[in-house]
């Protein structure tokens, strides 16, 4: 007999829910997607006591199994229910949910015409006795799976089963794939499952495809497939990753699949056996026409895009893959692709992902040919309409942003500010332009003139017109406003609409970035990024990162990793979107806290005083002023006002629970505890209420007195000491989780959670200071 567990029953079913056989043999609903409204019908009809048959309709594929057995499950009546399958065939058989043996059928089949029809009176003989463990008056289910057409020979059969199963107290419902046109009659209910929305069929493709798909990939799987879950997953297969995550270009499917083949063919039947004209339906199942054309089950026609190969020029072909993201696409770019239009796109691209397709001789080679002809491209999507001073003011501001891409250096920031300024008076610009200027606002320290590019905060509407390219770099630069505002939660839904449109976002030096400083902000979560995991990012890119991951080391407690981190930053280089003024403050704030004093590492990068035009703004202005209190307070003795500059009254609560922070810190090293618990069990209370509660890590590592830089040993739980008592020992993380029974990378989470808690970078410095400072449990026996 060819029977199917539950498991792949479900699986099939075009992965519209989540479900499978629990260890008993019994079905269990983990979720669904898309079918609330249909779950509820069924559960109302379960209850009602109207003899009438339910009617699930829909073609193959579109998830009527799940749904049935979802809203069974939701109901509770899982227990009760019987599902029949293969019922036209000579060999039917039954499923008892509940649990048990597969039930034949076959003794009780009746021939009728070409095809078999079970007996209603000895079927239900047959699934009374695997339901015999149900206590009497319980209502039972019979859920008649795989209906091909509701003929009328099959409507009849129906009628009859359901008049001997309300006399046993059953209720009767029927998985159809396709209904005729002809009005049921009233002993039934018709319930069509309709494709799924987009955010349904979005969810299925991401769960059943272990990876995320790009919102306007997703949405043309849905058209393509009509929103049948299992025909989109099947189109999918043919996708690569990077199509899938919106990196490289889809122009539609080259052939029609087993699944799509198999739900249109109801539909291909003899037209005047359904009454029902294919072509008809030829926009609402657009491959529904393509396999009308051949003969039924070939599965390799072609499908025609809405222009010619040759209709599309090579210049446009590349603006439309700079425009959709499709990065990916971008190797096979020759000099006789390039056009103004193409320069501009390119450049922006490197200039926002920050990857090294700005090489120092390409460059160079641009700075060669720097022209409004191909700059104005950048910044503004109607040129024409700009006058030359800003022209010239636009070619200038794109030749320092790659002299910085390529080097980490500004040349000139007084100048780069005044380009910027006339760059604000002209209309119309470019988002992705927009986004490179919204950075250069914030690298400047002038937080409050990149707020003003973008306008009021919250995601950004999307008018018609906008590119991929866009919409993904408007969310980007909102972002960095958000985190630059100390608005962590914005930031991070900002990034979470970027990453749907393009989810291969999250591999650019930026985003993980970002990324980073919002989990530690929000979460308290400890960065798990390498510092130099990406060695294919510009100079920029590079610092860029490196300023952020130590921030958020910062923000946890982890000190001396974000005093490395900061000062590689600033290094490699000095104008990060976090400004001059609040990188400096930071890494002054983690050196002291890591050892108590300024090694000459950090002395020379603060050397040079950030210009007081670039800590005019609240955020800048405040960082400045708690690094100058915490200098000050290395050699004298200062107090709270000088942490909390009345001039900048009143400060964002944020700011407040850094200059606490910090000037707690400060109290500690001096050994006034007392002072300083009061001080850090403010900032505690206040990093919830300011929107940073991630924050409340560093403090409670400074609580705990990790100012001090000396291990704090006794905050390893028991399983964290046999780890460490294992690294003293010189085991290798594969000798170490074979010894705690955990795989490798399990282990090497286990180790990063314990330099966090006792302040060191790496194994090597976590072994070193526990032999020249060993915990009294060290000796114990692993």
């Amino acid at each position: 007999m060819d029977q199917q567990d539950g498991s792949s029953i479900l699986a099939s079913s075009g992965g519209v829910a989540k479900a499978s056989l629990n260890e008993s043999g019994r079905v269990q609903d983990d979720g669904i997607h898309g079918r609330d409204r249909e779950c509820r019908a069924i559960g109302m009809f379960l209850r009602d006591l109207d003899p009438a048959v339910l009617v699930v309709s829909g073609l193959s594929g579109i998830g009527k199994t799940a749904t049935v057995l979802a809203a069974l499950h939701r109901i509770g009546m899982q227990d009760t229910a019987v599902r029949l399958v293969r019922s036209s065939s000579s060999r039917p058989y039954a499923q008892v949910l509940a649990g048990g043996p597969w039930l034949d059928l076959s003794s009780v089949v009746m021939p009728v015409g070409e095809d078999f029809e079970p007996e209603p009176h000895g079927l239900l003989e047959l699934l009374g006795a695997g339901l015999a463990t149900v206590r009497e008056g319980a209502r039972r289910v019979l859920f008649v799976d795989d209906v091909e057409v509701l003929t009328s020979a099959r409507v009849r059969w129906l009628q009859r089963l359901a008049q001997h199963a309300d006399e046993r107290g059953w209720r009767v419902i029927v998985a159809v794939r396709y209904v005729p046109q002809d009005p049921m009659s009233d002993d039934f209910r018709d319930l069509p499952l309709g494709p799924l929305d987009d955010a349904s069929l979005r969810t299925v493709l991401d769960e059943g495809l272990r990876l995320p798909v790009a919102k306007d990939v997703a949405a043309r799987l849905r058209w393509w497939s009509s929103g049948n879950p299992r025909i989109a997953l099947e189109l999918s297969g043919d996708l690569s990753p990077a199509q899938l995550r919106g990196t490289s270009e889809w122009a539609g499917p080259g052939r029609v699949g087993r699944a799509a083949q198999r739900a249109y063919r109801v539909l291909l039947d003899p037209l005047d056996t359904l009454g029902d004209p294919v072509l008809s339906r030829a926009n609402e199942h657009p491959l529904l026409a393509l396999l009308s054309r051949g003969p039924s089950g070939g599965s390799d026609h072609p499908v025609e895009t809405s222009r010619a190969d040759d209709e599309v020029s090579l210049p446009e072909s590349v603006e439309a893959t700079l425009d959709g993201l499709y990065l990916e696409d971008l190797a096979g770019i020759s000099t006789a692709m390039v056009t103004p239009r193409v320069t501009a796109g390119v450049v922006a691209v490197a200039l926002l992902t920050g990857t090294t397709m700005m090489t120092a001789r390409a460059g160079e080679q641009l700075l060669r040919h720097i022209s409004p002809d191909w700059t104005d491209h950048i910044w503004w999507r109607e040129p024409a309409v700009v006058d030359d001073v800003t022209r010239g003011a636009g070619a200038r501001v794109t030749a320092a942003l790659i002299v910085l891409e390529c080097t980490g250096i500004l040349i000139d920031p007084a100048g780069f500010r005044r380009d910027l300024d006339l760059m604000d008076l002209a209309p119309d610009p470019h988002w992705v332009g927009l986004c490179i200027r919204v950075r250069s606002r914030l690298l400047l320290g002038q937080t409050l003139e990149a707020r003003k590019l973008l306008g009021e905060p919250g995601p950004a509407d999307v008018p018609s017109g906008r590119t991929v390219a866009e919409v993904v770099s408007r969310d980007l630069a909102g972002a960095w406003v958000a985190l630059a505002e100390g608005r962590p939660a914005s930031a991070r839904a900002h990034l979470s609409n970027a990453a749907h449109l393009r989810p291969g976002i999250d591999s650019w030096s930026a985003v993980r970035g970002l990324r980073a400083v919002a989990a530690a902000l929000l979460d308290g979560q400890a960065p798990d990024d390498d510092l130099f995991s990406n060695e294919a990012w510009s100079a920029r890119a590079a610092g860029e990162f490196a300023v952020s991951l130590g921030v958020a080391h910062l923000a946890v407690g982890q000190v001396r990793q974000a005093a490395e981190a900061l000062a590689v930053g600033l290094e490699r280089c000095a104008w990060s979107y976090w400004g001059r003024a609040q990188a400096q403050a930071d890494m002054v704030e983690a050196a002291l806290a890591a050892s108590g004093v300024l090694g000459p590492r950090v002395q020379r990068l603060i050397e040079r005083p950030v210009p007081v035009d670039e800590r005019t703004d609240v955020p800048a202005a405040a960082a400045h002023v708690r690094m100058l209190a915490a200098l000050r307070g290395t050699q004298t003795s200062v107090g709270i006002e000088e942490w909390l500059p009345v001039a900048l009254s009143p400060v964002p609560p944020w700011l407040r629970v850094r200059s606490l922070t910090v000037y707690g810190q400060h109290l500690l090293v001096r050994g006034d505890r007392e002072t300083s618990e009061r001080v850090l069990r403010e900032a505690w209370s206040l990093a919830s209420l300011a929107g940073v509660p991630g924050w409340q890590a560093a403090i409670d590592a400074l609580l705990a007195g990790n100012a001090s830089g000396r291990p704090d040993w006794e905050r390893l739980s028991d399983d964290e000491r046999v780890l460490v008592r294992l690294a003293v020992q010189g085991a290798t993380s594969a000798q170490v989780a074979e010894a705690v029974y955990l795989s490798v990378r399990s282990v090497a989470n286990r180790f990063r959670q314990i330099y966090g808690l006792v302040q060191v970078r790496d194994r090597r410095e976590l072994v070193e200071r526990a032999l020249a400072d060993p915990p009294d449990w060290l000796a114990d026996p692993v």
